[in-house]
């Protein structure tokens, strides 16, 4: 991976930046504040020479230019009550500045102006004496643009290398904190999603730490995922070895139950009432086996899309669906769907769902069930309605799941899972609505047949 990519080192720049652009801000105004006082100490500068001057003394032109070297002027002029001194040379200026009346807004733009500003004219400042107390005095210096440049750039690399300093130390401390806090938890978790991606059935479970926060949450339910993950490849891997051992002895299931179900349409014709019950009894465990064998190729082929469909009459394969269900008369089934409600899809696949649902209700102990259909947003919506004791506490929460939500004892939780890959295969879906002792309700969604 390489460097840059790196969470850390980008959590380390993002500080450093922030805090330098802060300290930026933060030093702007006493580089204001510097500019001031370097021209205020211009006038001082100024006072302070011509003291001896305004008491009577005098100064030949080297002792006057040694003093405004010193003084980093080019001239001075001093007005009094009194009288009125001038040295040095008065030259034109580019900018007069009045320090007494300038702005806190002209000063923040004459400081940027004096810091990026390469012109090499003169500046002339006015004003009094700060911190003198002289009345009626009043004092203008000439000075060198350059000099000022100079003085305020050098002080703004002085701030800016603080910055930089302060900022490199705050985002390593940060930088320590986030390591620790969050940095070092969310490597770890990266590590173990990668490995848990190369190989997610031989991957332990992240060992669980004890946080309180959104990390450790996070850490637990990453956790929690894979176990659950785990879990279905494991069931996922076992349902595909079952599919394809039911593959394999599927055909020569098959040609078995056909000799045994024309053995058995045979033996219907016997004149014996026992011969017909047996025969009867030997029928159902046929349909309960060929049953069985495709409801596993169906599980083993999870939501395949729907190759071949076709336009069904809904109220047709509702009232055959019920036709073939009932068992007379312990048990009862109606179907009311409108004449003109078509669907597209697999009648096959659709009349097993239906009849999955009418055979559950049966084998719950109902004594009626109804079929009723009605055209809704998502398309027609079949409401399969029975007088049944309920399903179980225990069957409702999985009951969707292969060989864990079958509600019956001896149950192998196919028919539910399988109905509703059917369901989806066909663009809708089967869900339970309601349940308890006064019975079962499921809908059964398909989109309509578009013409």
């Amino acid at each position: 991976m390489p460097l840059l990519s790196r969470l850390s080192l980008r959590v380390f720049l993002l500080v450093a930046a922030l805090v330098t652009t802060c300290g930026a801000l933060v030093h702007l105004p006493s580089l204001v504040a510097f500019r001031t006082e370097y021209l205020e100490h211009r006038l001082i500068d100024a006072y302070m020479a011509t003291l001896a001057l305004r008491a009577g003394g005098t100064l030949t032109a080297a002792q006057t230019a040694t003093l405004l070297e010193r003084a980093h002027l080019v001239g001075i002029e001093v007005r009094s009550d009194a009288a009125e001194l001038r040295l040095g040379t008065l030259a034109p200026v580019e900018r007069d500045i009045r320090l007494d009346r300038e702005s806190l807004g002209r000063r923040l733009l004459h400081t940027v102006q004096a810091l990026f500003d390469d012109g090499q004219g003169l500046l002339r400042v006015s004003g009094a004496p700060p911190g003198e107390g002289v009345r009626g005095l009043w004092i203008a210096v000439t000075l060198d643009a350059a000099a000022l440049r100079q003085a305020v750039r050098h002080h703004a690399i002085e701030a800016l290398a603080l910055s930089v300093a302060i900022s490199l130390f705050t985002a390593g401390l940060v930088q320590l904190g986030l390591i620790h806090l969050l940095l070092r938890p969310v490597s770890h978790l990266t590590t173990q999603l990668m490995a848990f991606q190369a190989d997610p059935y031989n991957t332990p479970p992240p060992r669980l730490i004890a946080r309180a926060d959104e990390i450790g949450a996070l850490q637990r339910s990453l956790a929690t995922m894979e176990i659950e993950v785990q879990t279905a490849l494991q069931r996922e891997a076992r349902l595909a070895a079952i599919g394809g051992a039911v593959a394999h002895i599927h055909h020569d299931l098959k040609s078995i139950l056909a000799t045994v179900s024309f053995a058995s349409a045979r033996l219907a014709d016997a004149a014996d009432p026992r011969s017909r019950q047996l025969t009867e009894l030997l029928a159902q465990s046929v349909r309960r086996a060929v049953h069985l064998c495709a409801s596993t190729l169906d599980l083993a082929r999870g939501e395949t899309p729907v190759a071949q469909r076709e336009r069904i009459d809904l109220a047709v394969l509702c009232a055959q669906a019920a036709a073939a269900a009932a068992r007379p008369p312990a048990f009862q089934a109606t179907a009311d769907v409108p004449p003109d409600a078509t669907v597209s899809g697999d009648p096959e696949r659709l009349a097993r769902v239906l009849g999955n649902l009418l055979a559950n209700s049966y084998e719950a102990g109902a004594r009626q069930a109804h079929l009723v259909a009605r055209f809704t947003a998502v398309g027609w919506t079949i409401e399969i309605t029975d007088d049944g004791p309920g399903l179980p506490e225990a069957a409702r929460a999985r009951l969707f799941e292969p060989f864990i939500g079958s509600a019956k004892a001896g149950g192998n939780g196919l028919g539910l899972a399988t109905s509703r890959d059917i369901a989806r295969a066909h663009g809708g879906d089967l869900s339970l609505v309601e349940t308890g002792p006064h019975g079962t309700r499921f809908h059964l969604t398909l989109p309509p047949f578009a013409s």
